[in-house]
């Protein structure tokens, strides 16, 4: 009787990324692979290098993951390595990490997580120096991860290398369908239009808080809830002529961020760049529509009048005329809120996530 062939040592994926379920969309991202079931399917090794606790954090944080990368790469404990990068000084660290990675000789899986307007030509990066080591990245990357095809053809024209599109792969983000679900008497929704978001210029807060006095005018009951932390000072200045209309829950998580969910008619994020928002996702989970504007991977994923109104990055009348049509309109808001729960459900649900990223890993490993 032939011997059962040995079982198949777990693979060992080092990942690198902030502090999971903290803040941001990366963060998220992070948090729902930890939770899922793709640490049980392998040797997944966690290195944290993100943090919003000011410079000298942010260093030691990066040092801490670095060391530990090192280490782990020098005593062959690492079968594939998997990068999320991120604008700013995230970029340049990534490109660190990916150089290490494949001097090691560990393939390399760089997730792309930078904001841009993802139509082919801008991909989120703000320098030439910047483009020259994207283009390096993705020649030396087993794969790329992307957002969205608009983001795929984005990064292959970026890179201008004959087989760039063959290692760049569309895996959108996902969304913690089981627990974000939508409130069990939908119309009984409140006056709510939530956003979820941090404060800088690109998630378009200011242009929402401008086009706020006029979506009062005609529906004199409605609250922004502005759920991403606390504002600065040129927001909270905007917010006070709004007086009570205008709420700031701090940054919410958990069964706060559910109850939001749960309670708002409408999500709006009139972003100026993005990757594919997970706040878009967890608003779709929700059964909420959406108003928001078509950049990055949105337009891929998001159709007008189905998910919700899209409006172009700065058009005030556009943005306050669209939460208007919304909220005077309780059929059109369930029947998108109907739909954006399906597409969640088919499309982005974290378990068929974790299944494809597994299997991402499997094929790149067994190339090696």
């Amino acid at each position: 009787m032939p011997e059962a062939a040995p079982a198949r040592a777990p693979l060992r994926v080092a990942m690198i990324g902030p502090v999971p379920h903290i803040y941001g969309g990366i963060s998220a991202v992070a948090g729902a692979i930890l939770d899922s079931e793709l640490p049980s399917r392998c040797r997944l090794i966690y290195l944290t290098e993100g943090t919003r606790q000011g410079p000298l954090a942010k260093l030691a944080s990066a040092l801490a993951a670095l060391w530990r990368l090192v280490s782990l790469l020098l005593r062959g404990q690492v079968d594939l390595l998997h990068l999320h990068v991120g604008d700013g000084s995230s970029f340049y660290r990534h490109m660190g990490y990916l150089a290490l990675g494949r001097l090691a000789g560990a393939p390399v899986v760089l997730h792309w997580h930078v904001p841009g307007a993802g139509d082919g030509q801008d991909a989120g990066l703000s320098s030439g120096v910047q483009r020259r080591l994207a283009r390096w990245a993705i020649g030396r990357a087993a794969r790329v991860l992307v957002l969205s095809p608009a983001w795929a053809a984005t990064l292959a024209s970026l890179a201008d290398q004959p087989d760039a599109s063959r290692r760049l792969v569309v895996l959108p983000n996902p969304v913690d369908c089981q627990h974000i679900r939508p409130p069990e008497d939908p119309i009984r929704r409140s006056d709510v239009v939530l956003f979820l978001g941090d404060f800088s210029p690109r998630k378009g807060v200011r242009d929402l808080l401008a086009a706020a006095p006029a979506v009062a005018q005609q529906r004199p009951a409605v609250r922004f809830v502005i759920a991403g932390g606390q504002p600065p000072a040129d927001v909270a200045a905007q917010a006070a002529a709004l007086g009570a209309a205008v709420h700031f829950p701090g940054f919410v998580r958990g069964a706060e961020k559910l109850r939001w969910l749960q309670e708002a008619s409408l999500l709006v994020l009139p972003s100026y760049a993005e990757g594919l928002p997970v706040a878009l996702l967890e608003a779709m989970a929700a059964g909420l529509p959406v108003v928001t504007t078509p950049v990055g991977g949105v337009g891929d994923f998001f159709v007008q009048g189905v998910n919700g109104l899209l409006v172009s990055p700065g058009d005030l009348p556009a943005l306050a005329s669209a939460i208007v049509r919304l909220l005077n309109d309780d059929q059109l808001r369930r029947t998108m809120g109907q739909h954006n729960r399906q597409q969640a459900l088919e499309q982005f649900a974290t378990p068929q996530y974790a299944r494809r990223l597994l299997a991402l890993y499997e094929e790149v490993a067994g190339s090696r």
